[in-house]
């Protein structure tokens, strides 16, 4: 037991693609340059401080956009980026590449001006956007995507250049063999005719027979170059259709790529390009028709180009209202609201120069508030409800619309709730069911790990297991002793310690059982007492008496109340005197005298009624020995 009792009492950020330098351009073929591959990708924070936003799903690493789901990781990551915004501050740089953009924009629109040196120039443009940090490379990309496509047409056009003379030489081969086929036709017509008019002469046969041989081997010949020339003619006409679809696949590949990673101008700018370069019946998707379904769900409609300008053009408005959204609740110290929607249209549009609309002084207060939010939320993951309620005071101060009476009030129904899971676990300590409240105080630990009643528990756990050790012998000397209300005031302790003493328990429990029914009585002497019945009062003693007449605070008791029933007292005890020696008569006069003074007495009644029927059995003994004489 008490080595239960001690058991117890122990109890995310894209890299930025490589840039190169802007070489200058000559003519309509692009500069020489390396290809470049964007290894950007999204990735953000799996787990922040949720403010109760519909579109960000933080427990499953997400955040959804029209039906779009984007991955998100790394929460430090995350945070960084996301705090590295708030800290920065609109730059000029910042705003020359905003308008550079939307020049470009602006250029490849069905309104700009689409001839050969305009879209030139707007291409080199793509160079002078990539030297700007914002830009990130990105930009470098979209110009070699456009290079690449512009010298894939220029290699088609050799082939075609190529094609045009295998098609001459297979013209003129096919008239070759054709004309060979007449000319054979005719001489073995001739052959024919000299066969009749001519012996079957040996030498006649064998020289019309080599004559015959020679002219089919020299047709045979010309009909395998002829098929030689259809065999390059189809390879060409193959090359040409994979050229051209390696074209589409690269540039619809980025477009794609660009979209999932945010990056939605320049989607909009290579889009642009690439309706520009191909014609009106190459803008249907080959590649993404998966990431564009997501946009898209329960539909059937044919996925092209123009729908991925669409899903850019409608985030970058989505972006532009957020931005006015956050503004607007901030304006209307509307705190909380602010900082939800900024970290929604962050999401969607991190690389978007919209962003910058935002003034300074309000990206620092939500800073502040973002750490105090994230702060909050990781007290809250430890369960430290005190530091939770501290956090709570210290943000409703900055939002006006924080939940602060809600996060209070579930804070104090934690606590209430792990404080009756420790007053469960003492009653469970008391009772000796050690399994039950160790499970309880596992509760109370779960619920508020901090909460004091737990050290508190913990602590009168040692002393009593402490105690527990010596129990045993304390409860011999005591009940040798016959010290029952020493025993009774020590009833915690050597309950624990006689716990699983199968010999001791039950003669603590009688102890306990007398004690407590002395302790009755005798404060139901008192009550009858205040109420002006002394000797009600006075019986009351007297049957306490019987379990323990030794008992100090019953004896106490009596000795005080003595005194106003000394009359009646006395002649209880005489009474009491002479039945135990057999003097019946004396005793029911002694008990009849007290009823005189005390008619209600029940101890007088007993009395009475016993020691008539003691007198009468007495009487007839005496009369039956005299007869007998």
């Amino acid at each position: 037991m008490a080595a239960q009792v001690t058991a117890l009492a122990q109890g995310y950020a894209p890299a930025a693609a490589p840039s190169g330098p802007a070489p200058a351009a000559a003519g309509m073929s692009a500069p020489t340059g390396g290809m470049f591959e964007s290894n950007t990708f999204l990735e953000m924070a799996n787990r922040a401080f949720d403010p109760s936003s519909d579109s960000m799903d933080f427990e499953n690493g997400s955040f959804a956009w029209k039906g779009k789901t984007f991955n998100l990781t790394d929460q430090r990551a995350f945070r960084a980026r996301f705090e590295r915004f708030l800290l920065a501050s609109p730059t000029e740089e910042e705003e020359n590449y905003a308008r550079l953009m939307d020049d470009i924009l602006d250029r490849l629109s069905a309104m700009g001006d689409h001839r050969e040196d305009a879209i030139l120039e707007t291409w080199e443009m793509l160079f002078r956007a990539a030297n700007f940090d914002s830009d990130g490379g990105n930009s470098t990309i979209v110009a070699n995507q456009v290079f690449n496509a512009w010298r894939i047409r220029k290699e088609m056009r050799g082939t075609a250049l190529t094609q045009r003379e295998l098609a001459d030489m297979r013209r003129y081969q096919q008239e070759v063999v054709a004309n060979r086929a007449l000319i054979l036709d005719k001489i073995q017509e001739q052959k024919q005719k000299e066969s009749v008019r001519m012996t079957s002469g040996k030498n006649g046969k064998g020289k019309g027979a080599a004559n015959a041989g020679s002219l089919p081997t020299e047709g045979a010949f010309r009909a395998l170059e002829l098929a030689e020339t259809e065999a390059k003619l189809l390879a060409m006409e193959g090359q040409v259709a994979l050229t051209g679809m390696q074209a589409k696949l690269q540039m619809q590949s980025q477009i794609v790529a660009f979209l999932v990673q945010r990056r939605y101008q320049h989607a909009l700018v290579l889009s642009g390009f690439y309706q520009l370069l191909f014609k009106g019946s190459q803008q249907q998707l080959e590649v993404g028709k998966g990431e564009l379904k997501s946009f898209f769900p329960n539909t059937d409609m044919v996925f092209t180009v123009d729908m991925m300008v669409f899903v850019a053009n409608e985030a970058v408005t989505d972006v532009n209202k957020g931005v006015d959204a956050v503004n607007t609740a901030y304006a209307e110290e509307r705190t909380i609201i602010a900082l939800e929607r900024l970290q929604e249209t962050f999401f969607l549009g991190e690389f978007m120069p919209e962003l910058n609309a935002i003034p300074v002084e309000q990206r620092r207060t939500l800073l502040d508030l973002y750490r105090d939010m994230m702060e909050a939320g990781e007290l809250a993951d430890a369960k430290d409800y005190n530091g939770v309620a501290e956090m709570a005071e210290r943000i409703a101060l900055v939002a006006k619309d924080f939940p602060k009476t809600r996060v209070l009030s579930s804070v104090e129904t934690a606590k209430s709730m792990s404080d009756m899971a420790v007053f469960a676990a003492s009653q469970y300590r008391n009772l000796g069911d050690i399994d039950k409240a160790r499970a309880e105080l596992q509760t109370a630990i779960d619920i508020w790990p901090s909460n004091p009643s737990i050290r508190e528990f913990q602590q009168e756990t040692t002393k009593l297991a402490t105690a527990g050790s010596q129990g045993v012998q304390i409860f011999d000397d005591l009940y040798k002793r016959g010290d029952h209300r020493g025993i009774y005031d020590r009833r915690m302790d050597l309950g624990f310690a006689l716990a699983e003493d199968t010999s001791r328990r039950p003669l603590l429990m009688e102890v306990i059982e007398q004690v407590s029914t002395i302790d009755l009585l005798v404060a139901q002497s008192a009550e009858a007492l205040k109420q002006g019945d002394p000797y009600v009062a006075w019986e009351l003693l007297a049957e306490a008496a019987k379990y323990d007449p030794d008992d100090a605070p019953m004896n106490r008791a009596r000795a005080e109340l003595a005194p106003r029933v000394a009359d009646f007292v006395v002649y209880l005890d005489r009474a009491q005197r002479q039945a135990a020696e057999a003097q019946h008569a004396g005793a029911l006069a002694a008990f009849l005298a007290a009823q005189d003074i005390y008619p209600a007495s029940r101890m007088c009644r007993e009395g009475i009624e016993r020691e008539s029927s003691a007198l009468m059995a007495q009487l007839s003994e005496q009369m039956s020995a005299g007869e007998e004489k």
